[in-house]
């Protein structure tokens, strides 16, 4: 895979210009946080833009994604189980939303905002981009062909003990993965 000067590679470009192409199509450009700013918030130090004090981190990716890697205290409910339960995210506090790259957890702020919730921030580039832009020792997977996880992932699944059958893939996909 080839990179740019920045360092990051032309597929991290591509995907950040579909998230863009998304926000453009949900006519919302101002749900954005960056990584530098969560970084901050994370660390005690509010950002520029962020005058909460305090916030929900809401992780909107699949189980195995979150049992591999996650912020501390984030709230994990899956984008597909996330209309059902709305009731469990405050609309007092700033929610932060995240999943790996940004553009499921766009989906859910644009979610939230249709549902009444006033402070809502997508993580921009999602935990893979923090990871490579601020915290380097966060672990970092990326999909197999197949759209598959990859077997480093699955088999730190394995040892955890959530040990269940799940397709975190959806319709359409026959095979179930074994966690």
């Amino acid at each position: 895979m080839s990179t740019s000067r920045s360092g990051s590679s032309h597929s991290d470009e591509a995907q950040r210009k579909r998230v863009r192409e998304f926000e453009s199509l949900l006519g919302r450009d101002d749900l954005r946080i960056t990584c530098e700013e969560m970084g901050a918030l994370l660390s005690g130090r509010p950002g520029k833009t962020i005058s909460e004090p305090a916030c929900l981190l809401l992780d909107v990716r699949e189980e195995w994604e979150y049992r591999f890697v996650r912020f501390p205290a984030a709230v994990h409910i899956p984008m597909s189980r996330l209309p059902e339960n709305l009731h469990r995210i405050p609309k007092d506090r700033l929610v932060i939303v995240y999943c790996h790259t940004g553009i499921r957890s766009l989906l859910a702020c644009y979610l939230l905002v249709q549902n009444g919730f006033q402070s809502v921030r997508n993580l921009e580039g999602g935990i893979d981009e923090f990871a490579r832009a601020v915290e380097p020792a966060l672990p970092r997977y990326c999909l197999e062909e197949g759209r598959r996880p990859p077997e480093s992932v699955l088999a730190e699944n394995a040892r955890g003990v959530e040990k269940k059958e799940h397709n975190p893939w959806g319709e359409g996909v026959s095979d179930s993965i074994s966690l």
